[in-house]
């Protein structure tokens, strides 16, 4: 059975960094770590031959699996006395002419602690025996299973975080990754990359700690990122709880999408990892899976209701760009039907309530431009010259500025557009040698202003400087007598006082 929600895309303008650090992460550990685990096992499995281990410890071998056939055999005894049906899938002890292979008998001896303790038991006595078996358990204690999974009797600390950046295999790690992506991405969107990552980990614990009670005293082991992963999918049906979204479904041989609450899904997981926690032996850690969706809806839940900011546009679907591309739309088909004054009034109000979209002023400017010498069109290049003040922090703002400042300087004229205010904010953002024509015509206007604001000293070196590099010689003397004639005591006409121009 297979529900997923296809309710997002990704936003490739904005990547899901923290899902993508961890898909990285994890397949880093998966093929740079874990990738070493065969030359690991190699190098244990001939030191346990060549060392003589595997002679020593082939007839506590025999006699461990005789143990283990005899129990089977009472439990199947006892389960036919209670009527009981018989567990197919029970393990089956291993025929004793298996235990020639030295490969079935190492895998006992480096990954059965029950087998372990039978020998550490029987063959204690013998110091030469418990040198080369160290030799050994340190060799096979570096396998990445055993150093850092998580086992429900030896539940060391480190492993409650390193098992979820284990895998058993490469199916493994890819279906772990794409579901990560799956509900990645839209959570980090949503609740922001730090409470994501925080709760990301959390749901890890959360699974680890059920599995670690339904499966306590035992031997038994878990590795992977499902149990964090399930957390994604607990807090992807808290953060959405009774709004529709769409999900696909594959159950059997039918497959479709269905549009539905999400919270209704919920019960449905819980219930399908609760059964295969009970019914099934396939391997599959359910208790992992289940602890990992509780805790993950359950801490998402109470941090939403305790306040947590979360993106409700995004939840929502709320598309915040939708009236800016709707007015750019009218614009654009009055222009087409040569409706000027009303396309002019559209986008003069797109520009009033998004005065730092520069799409708005674009809008506007491209209207107004038609008639170059109509008092609109000054008004307009006016008010976005004001705007240059706020272009530092808006690159495309600033690049719009610099073209209209290039055109309005080619039309010529009176141009009201340059007030003395409109000018000095105008006069920083032109300050490169490619604009020198309208920074010139910028600097003229000042000066017909006679503007005596602190800033001039400084607009009046850089337009000698400019005029230098732009090879306009002229002009450039001609700012310098006016820096040293207006401002003879500014700090930058001493500067040109002890450098005279050549």
């Amino acid at each position: 059975m297979l529900i997923v929600p296809v309710e997002n895309r990704p936003d490739w303008k904005h990547p899901p960094l923290a899902t993508l650090l961890l898909i990285v992460v994890n397949v880093l550990v998966f093929f740079v770590y874990q990738g070493k685990d065969p030359q690991r096992i190699e190098q244990a499995y001939r030191w346990y031959v060549d060392s003589g281990l595997y002679q020593v410890e082939e007839q506590p071998f025999r006699d461990y699996l005789s143990r283990q056939e005899a129990d089977a055999r009472q439990e199947r005894d006892a389960r036919q006395e209670a009527d009981a049906p018989d567990d197919d899938d029970a393990p089956q002890p291993h025929p004793h002419g298996a235990t020639r292979r030295p490969d079935l008998q190492f895998q006992h001896a480096a990954f059965d602690p029950a087998f372990a303790a039978a020998l550490h038991k029987q063959l204690d006595g013998d110091a030469e025996w418990r040198e080369a078996r160290g030799r050994f358990e340190q060799l096979a204690g570096s396998i990445s299973s055993r150093a850092y999974a998580f086992n429900a009797r030896d539940a060391r600390p480190v492993t409650w975080f390193t098992n979820m950046f284990l895998h058993g295999d490469l199916m493994h790690l890819l279906g772990n990754m794409v579901f990560l992506f799956l509900f990645g991405f839209a959570l980090e969107i949503a609740i922001g990359r730090g409470v994501f990552l925080l709760l990301y980990l959390c749901s890890g614990l959360g699974g680890t700690l059920l599995y670690w009670l339904s499966e306590y005293g035992t031997d038994h082991g878990v590795l992977g990122a499902s149990g964090a992963i399930s957390g994604l999918m607990g807090m992807y049906i808290a953060l959405y709880g009774l709004r529709k979204i769409n999900f696909f479904y594959s159950v059997v041989f039918l497959t479709g999408h269905i549009r539905a609450p999400a919270l209704i899904v919920f019960p449905v997981w819980v219930g399908y990892e609760l059964v295969g926690a009970h019914y099934s032996h396939d391997g599959v850690a359910h208790w992992a899976h289940t602890g990992g969706l509780l805790f993950g809806y359950v801490l998402l839940a109470l941090w939403l209701r305790l306040g947590l900011n979360y993106d409700r546009n995004f939840v929502d679907k709320i598309d915040e760009d939708a009236p800016v591309r709707s007015a750019l739309s009218a614009i654009q088909e009055c222009m087409v039907s040569m409706k000027l004054d009303e396309a002019r009034r559209t986008a003069m109000q797109l520009v009033k309530t998004h005065p730092h979209d520069v799409r708005g002023w674009r809008a506007l400017y491209g209207v107004v431009k038609v008639a170059p010498s109509s008092r609109e069109y000054h008004e307009t290049v006016h008010a976005l010259f004001k705007q240059a003040g706020n272009a530092a922090r808006n690159p495309a703002l600033q690049g719009l500025i610099e073209e209209v400042a290039h055109e309005y300087a080619r039309i010529g004229g009176a141009a009201p557009a340059l007030t003395e205010s409109a000018s000095l904010l105008l006069a920083p953002r032109l300050g490169r040698v490619e604009h020198i024509k309208p920074f010139a015509l910028v600097v003229d206007r000042l000066l017909e202003r006679e503007s005596r604001h602190d800033t001039m000293p400084r607009i009046l070196q850089a337009a000698v400087n400019l005029s230098a590099r732009a090879q306009q010689t002229a002009q450039a003397q001609r700012y310098r007598e006016q820096l040293l004639a207006r401002f003879p005591d500014s700090e930058e006409a001493r500067q040109l006082a002890a450098h005279p121009a050549a």
